[in-house]
């Protein structure tokens, strides 16, 4: 494959209509996408996780700068190209483009131009780009090219490790967290209202014992669904926590029951119980095993726990308190 850079006319490129990131948001228009749906599509897909590389900011570089410091990536064909990395600054330049307040040269743009790419050339330059380079999609967008690598593809997971390394394991988790956060929680709420940094939860979600817990308790997935869009798992990492939550019946009802944030509740009276469970025990064993389990726990212990006691007023009252007890059974 010849690959070569070029200074091409902004008005010779088209978007790619098969960008997994935006794909998505066309599926509504079936066959009639339009560049300008394309370009409406890129612009509200701004990754909230990392503000940095959103439109707006991305926009406000490019006008401060006067131009892109990394090239866009395209290929030709039939004297037009095609944009398969970088289309949201294609897109920037061309609303530069039509508006005479934006001063510089927005008819051309700096271009890496592939000849005749093979489509696995075309998913490597996305792949090296967005899933492992240095402009990285969102951990969402990412699982949606998995996704679109796997089905639409037919990409093994041999292949999608080679291509995007780490493992099967991993590559299927994120999958099925796609796959379950677009029925579960997409579908129930439009599109202003779906946060795309949500998508840890359904990862936490792909663990056994979360599953498993949600459906133990008589709920499932749409419940899970719903509790996310709720906001009464916040943060989305308590979702440890729900085995714990849902296994007792007053911390469920607090949790279920509750407004956003409810989960947070729940943990609070599981640990409360837990205490309470472990002082009882505590208080019932026999002096010999609480001196065996000390010495245990003494001979046990790491440099970092041992840094990090700050009880040292009660470990010196534990101290003159054995003395005094070793004096006294040795009389």
């Amino acid at each position: 494959m010849h690959i070569e850079y070029q200074n091409i006319p902004v008005n010779q490129i088209e978007f790619d209509s098969n960008n997994p990131r935006i794909k998505k948001a066309l599926e509504q228009y079936g066959n009639d996408i339009t560049a300008q749906r394309i370009y409406f599509a890129l612009k509200s897909a701004d990754d909230k996780e990392n503000a940095a590389s959103s439109f707006s900011r991305l926009s406000d570089s490019i006008r401060a700068f006067g131009g892109i410091t990394q090239p866009i990536t395209v290929y030709g064909k039939n004297g037009k190209y095609t944009c398969i990395d970088g289309n949201t600054r294609l897109a920037i330049y061309k609303e530069f483009g039509n508006k005479k307040e934006v001063a510089g040269d927005w008819d051309s743009i700096i271009a890496l131009v592939l000849d005749n790419p093979t489509q696995k050339e075309i998913d490597s330059v996305r792949i090296s780009a967005h899933l492992v380079g240095a402009r990285p999609w969102p951990a969402y967008e990412k699982a949606r090219y998995l996704h679109h690598l796997y089905y639409d593809e037919f990409k093994d997971f041999d292949e999608m490790v080679a291509l995007c390394g780490g493992n099967k394991n991993d590559i299927q988790r994120q999958i099925h967290a796609y796959e379950e956060m677009d029925e579960y929680y997409r579908d129930k709420v439009d599109d202003t209202a779906f946060h795309i940094d949500r998508f840890s939860g359904f990862v936490e979600l792909q663990k056994p014992n979360i599953k498993n817990s949600i459906f133990d308790a008589g709920f499932d997935l749409n419940d899970f669904g719903e509790w996310i869009k709720d906001g009464k798992i916040h943060p989305l990492n308590t979702i440890r926590q729900l085995p714990a939550v849902l296994s007792d019946s007053e911390a469920k009802k607090i949790f279920t029951e509750g407004g956003i944030g409810s989960i947070k509740t729940a943990i609070k009276h599981v640990e409360r119980n837990r205490d309470n469970s472990q002082n009882v025990i505590l208080q019932n064993a026999t002096l010999e095993q609480l001196i065996i389990a000390t010495k245990n726990k003494f001979s046990n212990l790491t440099w970092i726990e041992s840094k990090e006691f700050n009880k040292t007023a009660d470990l010196e009252d534990l101290y003159d308190m054995l003395r005094k007890f070793l004096s006294d059974v040795r009389k």
